[in-house]
């Protein structure tokens, strides 16, 4: 191969494999925007990060996907009509939020068949936020029924813990990533009951990353399929008052 046929073949190697990772690396987010509206606006993002993007495939979500708010008041989460939302090159959808906290916003989505390699994988994406001021009310909102998977606070001694849940039972072994202020990052692995533990190391926001798998085919939409795989995110500040 000559030379200009070798760089433009390693050009579309190296696009492919940006192209690749930037699609591995898109979840679920619920954020909270508390000063827009009289109880807030929440925005959902499927970005790598909380925050809006490009929003590139939103229009997966448009068409699958449910946003709840869950409150200590209330017998069952209350559904929430999402739109979508603009800004210069962003996109991603949001709603007026319906009551004040303390609160837990969920989200969930359908993306579809999408190719890793050689392997077709169904995606489905499960988030949420937390928005509470004391341990107390976190406790009383920590398990989402409505939600497959489910990243739900536990008490513990000191710092954060978290249980990994499945369709309401505890996942051993699973990853579980987390962010936090002042560059946290932490890579932990869910034990035989599922749970995880850190100490947060500064004031903020955190964020939390799982995912479960199912080793079966079928097909979605036409598409066909060998793998699924469900991604679960969630939004916290910590640490959180006990009392």
């Amino acid at each position: 191969m000559n030379r200009p046929a070798l760089r433009a073949a390693t050009s579309l190697f190296l696009l492919f494999g940006i192209l690749s990772s930037a699609a591995w690396s898109h979840y679920l987010w619920v954020g909270l925007d508390p000063k827009s509206g009289e109880h807030g606006t929440v925005n959902v993002y499927y970005e790598g990060g909380p925050g809006p993007g490009d929003g590139q495939y939103l229009d997966r979500f448009i068409k699958s996907g449910k946003t709840w708010i869950r409150t200590l008041d209330a017998d069952s989460p209350a559904g929430l009509k999402m739109k979508e939302t603009k800004s210069p090159g962003k996109r991603w959808l949001s709603a007026p939020l319906t009551s004040g906290g303390p609160r837990s916003i969920e989200s969930y989505g359908k993306f579809g068949v999408y190719r890793y390699g050689k392997t077709d994988v169904l995606l489905h994406y499960y988030a949420k936020h937390f928005d509470v001021s004391s341990l107390d009310e976190l406790m009383k909102l920590g398990r989402a029924e409505q939600l497959h998977l489910d990243i739900v606070p536990q008490l513990v001694d000191d710092g954060a813990g978290f249980q990994v849940l499945w369709k309401g039972k505890p996942v051993a072994d699973r990853p579980v990533a987390v962010r936090g202020p002042g560059g946290f990052n932490a890579k932990l692995t869910t034990d035989e009951k599922g749970h995880v533990h850190f100490e947060p190391k500064g004031k903020g926001r955190y964020t939390l990353r799982t995912s479960v798998e199912q080793n079966e085919t079928g097909t979605d939409d036409g598409e066909e399929f060998q793998l699924i795989r469900h991604h679960g995110t969630a939004l916290i500040n910590l640490p959180i008052q006990k009392k």
